[in-house]
């Protein structure tokens, strides 16, 4: 293996650098002996000693390790070393510092010289040795004997060695550590084991361009999530970890089930049908969203979100740029953008990780239907009280409620739906390195069942990646990073929707298997039996298999001749494959006929049908950066980058359909050739960009950042294919100012800042600048058996399309007291888009024979704050953090595309230009009626029926505008739409000795739902089962004597819809508030002490418990179906369950 290393340091094996990848995960980690040969040229006047040691590290290429604190008020010195030895350059730079070196390979150290202690008590030599909290070694660790000058700093190996007086104590302390003290008493060894500062730590923050930055010193808003964070909640798809985190950031759940997609949308949905996706940079690389983002619940997969498909394992960190700075990531940034940085490498010694998580979930709620007794009264009030006459007789009414024998109740979601379900997660990765090569490798397995019974519903995924970093010859360095992911959706014929559907609306009444024979699966009253749909093996399957590659090449290379100055090249390719094979298979349900002992057979799906469809998508990404960074008199901070950005996308796609004539095997050629069905299509685009920015701080106290992309896009016509998005941001430093400083001692940081940037969005089709005649438009049959397809003449095009803009406004500021122990983040925000695609509202002629084209018309403007509160502590052993985060914004309509309004009660109703978007228009209601005296005075609230239908126990609306009659004039806007405007989050950490825990809570409010059908709808569909809440409803005493007394309930008396009068009306009753607060997460770990692994080659284990979605605190009625959960189609809230969760696991490192 060192000759492998060797050869990589030959420059004549520059060509074939990037083949290492094939041997990543096989790297050592020797350590190299470098001569001291090289000679030292310095003529310098009034040099400061850590810029001399600078210099000596360039031109000998060693690592000099200092502590720079205690360098850096040493005095200046006069230089005049002319090809000097190493030895004879340190030793006339430490002169006089009280500072000497030492030498080891690679490595120079500076250390004190050794002193005696002056005090009087005794002295001894002690030894020991420093690591960090996963048991790696920390070199120049600063190890101190307090009260004294006695000090030194640890070797490459974190060991230290000085001699301390007995009873006295040793100050250790290292950037970006937690200091320690030690007490020196009758032991001669000491092992210290440092813990992360995550309050330093997470000071360095990825930025636009993959450029790390100290927060302190970024003039706009950068919130960070670190790779700890995004594994505390267990989830196949990660991307719901970050729900509650950040501020600003909201994550929308798929609603199709496992394997389905996440979406993110930050600071506010965005309106009027323009995608909400943010844009996803994965190490410098836009990331091409091949799976689309998200399905609804009848796709039988959800499309796969772009940063869902990466192992959270693998992730190092993910920055969120929400305000104007993410426009330098132009075209399709005007969501914002996600900045993800993988793990790296590092130079020390191989380090082996593995996780590994098991999961069992559960639906957090559903909703509980009627049993067969209960279904019955209902449905018998219903013929009572709308036809005048019982559906059964008093007596078989009453079988039902006893259950006697041929009265049962069947559920039906219970022979279909599991319990729960069972996750797992595994994760092993190796990380290490050398002087020259650097390498991060794993390997990643995750699976989730699904909650159907016969097993038929399941997602896996394998994840790899190798991340390399080699450096080639002096200044000359090269990067690949790989990554590859290979899942599986497997799934019945039927959806998910459609299966858990039909446990929902068919009748409790009617047995799961005809004559209680398991042979004969019974037909259903109100649909298909779920029993049969949810079974691939009866009715079919579609199977989804996803292959992604991703790869991205860097070299890098720092110019000598002009300090600061570095040229990088990149070059990133990405491919996935997509394919869906389904099986549409014929199958039977049957009816027991008692008089001939027969089973009537009811046929479903004929003929059986199979259908392969392949998708294959391509992206490559070429980009070329130059870019300089260099302080000045160490005051003046530049640094500047352009980039030349080019990139091509192809995609293909095809699909065949075909039916059989007699199914024997599921492949193509045994399917038959009539009505086939077949198409495909390919599409090729691209995009060219020109980028530049540039940054300067003055002590780090005053900031200034400018930028711009130039973005260049084949879709529109040559006059309109450039888009020009400037960026600017400017901060103030207050606590550096000394006035600050010197009155106000416990402010660690105060700054005040403002960005603004324009961004673009891809609007509209291609080409349609492009006049040409439509193919394909409609079927003609001109001969018997032959069909045509038509052409119709050429659409009205539009020269003038193009990107629509957002133009991002952000002011805030950042403020920190007392060391971190409370900070606090305030922005105000707006963003405004124009050029929305609408068309445009005009009377044409019947004979125009065309339609218009779409034209950038619409507008929106959305306002909002971020507020993230922080408090971190540490009280003896037990350390805490507190995190709380609120995002509250608006969207209003600027201009919305439209025919003129027939009168100002219309404008006033209808309306969307210059108001929020954000509210409902209903009903109010006042009660319910007691009697029929009351109905009979109220206002009329069925139209031309009056209150004929209405009966005591239904709504009594208000009459808004009275004038006696409720009516469309009487709705109000009374309520929030469903998009929740408010977001928050709470997150507590704390640690004692081994022991850790972590809790989530997170909400949202000011919006609300309303579901249709069987969920909004007493026996929906004229008879269909119906919720168990409708049960508590306003019935007869005795429902056979109409002359019976009324007894209140808490919903109207039972009627089929056609029966009723105004009950359905959208109201308080049916929109609900759906604000919620949700333990997200709480997780237990515990990590076994140094002193029972210190012979096992294990460095750190750390068990845990977690659980998921565990309490949710909300309006009682919407708890039952989640508030969290969207509607889905139809509102009918038929979409995959949200879950809760219970996990544990560990996580080891060797």
């Amino acid at each position: 293996m060192q000759q492998i290393y060797e050869f990589i340091a030959n420059k004549q094996a520059i060509s074939r650098v990037f083949m290492l990848f094939l041997c990543c995960l096989l790297l050592s980690t020797p350590t190299f002996a470098q001569s001291s040969n090289a000679r030292i040229t310095i003529h310098k006047k009034n040099i400061s000693v850590i810029e001399a040691l600078k210099e000596v590290e360039k031109q000998t290429k060693l690592s000099v390790g200092y502590n720079e604190s205690q360098l850096k008020n040493k005095p200046s010195i006069d230089l005049a070393l002319e090809k000097a030895t190493l030895e004879n350059s340190l030793t006339e730079i430490l002169k006089g510092t009280g500072y000497t070196y030492q030498l080891k390979g690679k490595y120079v150290i500076i250390v004190p010289q050794e002193q005696k202690a002056t005090e009087t008590a005794s002295t001894k030599r002690i030894t020991g040795r420093v690591l960090d909290d996963s048991g790696e070694p920390l070199i120049g660790v600063n190890v101190r004997v307090e009260g004294t000058s006695i000090g030194t700093i640890t070797n490459i190996d974190g060991n230290f060695s000085l001699e301390a007086p007995a009873g006295s104590v040793l100050s250790i302390s290292y950037v970006g550590y937690t200091p320690q003290t030690v007490k020196v008493t009758g032991q001669n060894t000491y092992s210290v084991q440092l813990a992360s500062d995550t309050k330093l730590l997470s000071e360095v923050v990825v930025t636009a361009l993959g450029i790390k930055r100290e927060q302190k010193a970024l003039s706009y808003n950068v919130q960070q999530v670190k790779s700890d964070e995004l594994t505390q909640i267990k989830d196949a798809n990660f991307v719901n970890s970050l729900n509650g985190k950040v501020a600003g950031v909201t994550i929308n759940t798929s609603s199709s089930g496992v394997g389905g997609a996440s979406r993110v949308v930050m600071r506010g949905t965005k309106s009027i049908e323009q995608s909400s996706n943010a844009l996803y940079v994965i190490d410098g690389i836009p990331m091409y969203n091949f799976g689309g983002g998200g399905d609804t619940e009848f796709g039988s997969k959800g499309a796969t979100e772009a940063i869902a498909d990466i192992n959270p394992d693998d992730i190092e960190s993910i920055s969120f740029l929400k305000d104007g700075t993410a426009a330098i990531y132009g075209m399709n940034s005007a969501n914002g953008a996600i900045v993800v940085t993988t793990k790296k490498g590092y130079k020390g010694k191989a380090k082996i990780s593995l996780s590994a998580n098991w999961g069992w979930s559960k639906p957090t709620n559903i909703p509980r239907m009627a049993n067969a007794a209960q279904y019955m009264e209902l449905r018998n009030d219903a013929a009572i009280l709308g036809e005048g006459n019982p559906l059964v007789t008093k007596e078989e009414l009453e079988l039902w409620k006893t259950g006697a024998s041929g009265y049962a109740s069947t559920d039906l979601y219970d022979h279909v739906i599991k319990n729960s379900s069972i996750q797992q997660q595994y994760t092993l990765s190796l990380q290490g390195g050398s002087d020259i090569v650097s390498y991060f490798g794993s390997f990643s397995y995750a699976s989730d069942e699904g909650l159907l019974k016969s097993g038929d519903l399941g997602y896996e995924k394998f994840t790899f990646r190798s991340n390399t970093d080699i450096k080639i010859a002096k200044g000359l360095t090269a990067g690949v990073n790989l990554a590859g992911r290979y899942d599986k959706t497997s799934q019945p014929w039927n959806s998910f929707y459609e299966i858990f559907k039909q446990t929902r609306v068919n009748v409790p009444t009617v047995p799961a298997y005809a004559n209680n024979n398991p042979d004969y699966l019974a037909t259903q009253s109100m649909g298909i039996n779920p029993i049969a749909l949810a079974d691939a093996d009866m009715t079919g399957y579609h199977y989804y298999y996803n292959k992604n590659f991703q790869s991205t090449f860097t070299l890098k290379y720092e110019v000598p001749f002009v300090q600061g100055l570095s040229i990088q090249g990149q070059l990133g390719y990405d491919y996935n494959h997509n394919k869906h094979k389904g099986l549409r298979k014929k199958f039977s349900t049957y009816t027991y006929a008692i008089e001939t002992d027969e089973y009537i057979e009811n046929e479903y799906n004929n003929p059986s049908m199979i259908q392969v469809n392949n998708n294959e998508a391509s992206r490559l990404d070429m980009q070329a950066q130059i870019s300089y960074n260099r302080l000045f008199n160490d005051t003046h901070n530049v640094s500047a980058t352009l980039v030349y950005e080019r990139r091509q996308e192809k995609s293909d796609w095809s699909n065949i359909e075909r039916k059989f004539d007699l199914l024997t095997y599921d492949e193509v050629d045994y399917a038959g050739l009539k009505d086939a069905v077949s198409g495909g299509m390919s599409n090729e685009q691209a995009f060219i960009s020109y980028v530049g920015r540039f940054n300067y701080d003055y002590k780090g106290r005053y900031l200034l950042e400018l930028g711009f992309r130039n973005d260049g896009s084949y879709r529109y016509a040559p006059g309109s294919r450039w888009a020009f998005f400037p960026m600017g941001s400017i901060g103030w430093r207050l606590s550096e100012e000394k006035f600050l400083k010197e009155k106000l001692g416990f402010l660690d940081n105060l700054k005040i800042r403002a960005s603004y940037g324009e961004s673009g969005q891809d609007a509209g089709d291609p080409f349609q600048y492009v006049s040409g005649y439509n193919l394909n438009v409609g079927i003609y049959e001109f001969n018997d058996g032959t069909t045509t397809s038509g052409i119709s003449a050429p659409s009205i095009t539009n020269t003038n399309l193009t990107w629509y803009k957002a133009k991002l406004l952000d002011i805030g500021f950042d403020l920190s007291i007392f060391k971190g122990l409370f900070s606090l983040e305030f922005d105000l925000y707006q963003r405004k888009r124009s050029g929305l695609l609408a068309t445009r509202v005009v009377a044409l002629p019947n004979t125009f024979g065309s339609q218009l084209p779409q034209e950038n018309l619409n507008s929106d403007l959305t306002r909002g704050i971020d507020i993230t509160l922080g408090h971190t502590n540490k009280i003896r052993n037990f350390s805490y953090s507190v995190k709380a985060n609120m995002n509250l914004a608006r969207t209003r309509m600027e201009h919305v595309e439209r025919g003129p309004f027939t009168s100002s009660m219309d404008r006033w109703r209808n309306q969307s230009s210059g108001r929020w978007n954000d509210f409902t228009w209903g009903y109010q209601t006042n009660g319910q009626f007691q009697t029929t005296e009351e109905i009979k005075y109220a206002p009329v609230q069925d139209g031309e029926l009056g209150n004929s239908k209405e009966l005591p126990g239904d709504y009594r609306y208000v009459d808004a505008n009275g004038d006696g009659i409720i009516d469309d004039n009487d709705r109000m806007p009374l309520f929030w739409s469903g998009t929740p405007l408010i977001h928050y989050g709470f997150n507590l950490e704390a640690s004692w000795k081994n022991f850790d825990i972590y809790a989530l809570l997170q909400g949202a409010g000011m919006y609300t739902v309303q579901f249709s059908e069987v969920y909004a709808e007493v026996l929906w569909s004229k008879g269909a089962n119906t919720p168990a809440y409708f049960y508590d409803r306003w019935r007869k005493e005795d429902p056979y004597n109409p002359n019976s007394k009324w007894v209140a309930g808490k919903w109207p008396a039972t009627r089929l819809i056609q029966d009723t009068g105004a009950m359905y009306k959208e109201s308080n009753i049916w929109r609900r508030d759906a604000s919620y607060l949700r333990l997200k997460t709480l997780e237990l770990g515990y990590t076994l002490p140094d002193s029972i692994l210190r012979k096992s080659g294990i460095s750190n284990i750390r068990f845990y418990i977690n659980g998921y979605n565990l309490l949710t605190f909300c309006d009682s009625f919407v708890k039952a179906f989640d508030p969290e959960k969207v509607e889905g189609s139809y509102s009918a809230g038929m979409n995959y369950p949200l879950t809760k969760s219970f996990n544990i696991g560990f996580t080891a490192n060797f």
